[in-house]
């Protein structure tokens, strides 16, 4: 039984809540996928980068719940121990888009805070917790379905012709933006771009490219040694000003969620033709069958 976390201790850092049911051996795996330096530091002390460590789970109790308006969920809770560094105020232009740049009005994260504070964010969202951030106590609970893009990762190399007869198994109206380059510029391009036209007027986008950099997550696999191909599928909304706020509007998250769908289909056919991983924006790997495909 772990032990109940005193709001004392709790108030001036960054948590991250999870359920009850939550194996710390999960968060541990979440880690070390997204940081080459993760790991157990201790007993109940993650290390997520050097100087910034997540110590627990501890207990959560209804006072605390209450005290800190967790959801009823909340049964656990990893306290944060990172430096704090902010940067300047928020501009007005871009407050609303995030909530966690919202807590943080008067002087926004950067540097090692900010990169811990992406780190809690991703896994609240693979795990279904939240945040609750200290100073504002303002308490996040991130939206899994706003991650709507997907990464094949993969040691073989599709050339445009075939990637589009892939492709054109899940994504209507697809073409290849190779279309609109002069064949003699075309020829020193180091990749390419497809892109598929919803009804919506929103976009699915592809983009095939190489890095010689080998992924965090695919660190100890041999075939991904010396770098591999991407295939980057990404939504482009029409209205992105509304799509990616922090509350889009119903008809936003219908599309969103039609995108999606599409993308995974995608993601699916092309890992089925050029094997690999799947991974997700957040750097952690999705198990195709678990995809709509």
């Amino acid at each position: 039984m772990s032990a109940p976390l005193v709001r004392a201790l709790a108030e001036p850092h960054h948590l991250l809540v999870l359920a009850a049911d939550v194996h710390p051996d999960e968060l541990e795996a979440l880690a070390v996928s997204r940081s080459e330096t993760a790991g157990w530091a201790a007993e109940a002390d993650l290390r997520l980068a050097p100087g910034v460590h997540l110590t627990g789970p501890w207990s959560l109790d209804a006072e605390l719940r209450t005290a800190f308006d967790l959801p009823d969920w909340a049964g656990q809770a990893y306290l944060l121990r990172s430096p704090v560094q902010r940067g300047g105020a928020l501009p007005p232009e871009l407050q609303g888009v995030d909530p966690v740049l919202d807590a943080f009005a008067e002087g926004v994260p950067v540097g090692v805070e900010q990169e811990a504070l992406d780190h809690l964010r991703a896994f609240a969202r693979r795990l279904g917790g939240a945040l609750r951030l200290a100073g504002s106590g303002a308490v996040i609970v991130p939206d899994p379905e706003a991650a709507t893009d997907l990464t094949v990762l993969s040691p073989v190399w599709l050339d445009p012709d075939a990637c589009l007869q892939v492709l054109e198994q899940s994504l209507p109206h697809v073409r290849s933006l190779l279309d609109e380059v002069p064949e003699a510029a075309a020829e020193g391009l180091e990749g390419y771009g497809m892109v598929s036209e919803l009804d919506s007027g929103d976009l699915v986008e592809l983009i095939a490219s190489g890095t010689p950099r080998t992924p965090t997550v695919l660190r100890g696999e041999e075939w991904a040694a010396e770098g591999v191909v991407t295939y980057e599928l990404r939504w482009r909304p029409a209205h992105p000003e509304t799509a990616f706020a922090a509350r889009p509007p119903l008809g936003q998250r219908r599309a969103r969620s039609a995108a999606a769908a599409l993308i995974e289909r995608a993601a699916v056919a092309l890992h089925a033709v050029v094997g690999g991983e799947i991974s997700d924006d957040d750097g952690f790997l999705v198990d195709p069958t678990d995809l709509d495909g």
